[in-house]
């Protein structure tokens, strides 16, 4: 028995058939084309996606060559720079060297200059002496010409000791030494028979040192000129003052003898 009575199995005619297989062979070829349709469109996506990625990448591989070109270029300008700054220091080194040498040359000519300044100086330089017993500064020229007149007299070249003497008083006569220059300048031409010009020289050194020490023997030496200028009178008169001036000296016991034999 058919469950479905209402529905029972009627004869389809052949043209009918016909129209319903060729339905179906269309339906059954287009359903594949459309999922090979969605297949392609899934793949172009992934495929612009993949462009779009490795357009992406290039593009960050292009930023980062320039990126590194950039700091290639800093690091050779930098490297520039310290080269620049190392040449710069052998510079300065070099300079400083020079410097320095140059700087050693010159204290070695100023301590060279000192020193030859020193021993020109030498001569100038004031020296320390004993005068009469008395300390005195004087002059190195000034000893020296001192010195040479009293050696003149000590070796009895009188000419030259009284020349010595005369030109020393001329020179130097605030000297310390100026008493005893005009006592050996008369003593130097009394021993040359000049005794007006020795009154001259002993009155010099009574009128302007009458307490030095060699004023006792300068009044002897003068009363001496005028014994042999035969100026007796005056003699006599110089030998009293001496004696009455300088009573203790030496020059005022001569002075004693002298007068008994004038007397």
């Amino acid at each position: 028995m058919n469950p479905f009575p209402r529905f029972a199995a009627r004869a389809v005619p052949r043209p009918a058939r016909h129209a319903l297989l060729g339905l179906a062979l269309a339906l059954g070829s287009a359903l594949p084309a459309h999922a090979d349709l969605f297949a392609d469109n899934d793949a172009r996506r992934a495929i612009l996606e993949l462009r779009q990625q490795v357009a992406q990448l290039q593009q960050t591989q292009q930023q980062q060559a320039q990126q590194i070109q950039q700091v290639r270029g800093a690091l050779l300008d930098l490297n520039g720079q310290i080269e620049q700054v190392k040449g710069d220091v052998a510079q300065l080194r070099g300079q400083q060297d020079t410097t320095v040498r140059q700087l050693n040359q010159d204290v070695a000519k100023v301590v060279a200059g000192q020193k030859d300044l020193s021993q020109r100086l030498a001569p100038l330089e004031p020296v320390s002496v004993q005068i009469d017993g008395k300390p005195f500064t004087v002059q190195p020229a000034e000893k020296a010409a001192y010195d040479q007149a009293m050696a003149a007299f000590r070796g009895s070249q009188f000419d030259a000791a009284a020349s010595g003497f005369k030109a020393f008083i001329d020179q130097y006569p605030a000297s310390p030494y100026i008493a005893g220059a005009q006592y050996w300048e008369g003593n130097s031409l009394f021993a040359l028979q000049r005794y007006k010009d020795a009154i001259a020289a002993f009155q010099a050194l009574l009128d302007d040192h009458a307490d030095n020490a060699h004023a006792p023997q300068a009044m002897l030496g003068l009363a001496n000129c005028q014994v042999e200028l035969r100026q007796l009178r005056a003699a006599r008169l110089t030998l009293e003052h001496l004696i009455k001036r300088f009573p203790n000296s030496e020059a005022a016991q001569t002075a004693h003898a002298r007068l008994k034999k004038l007397k």
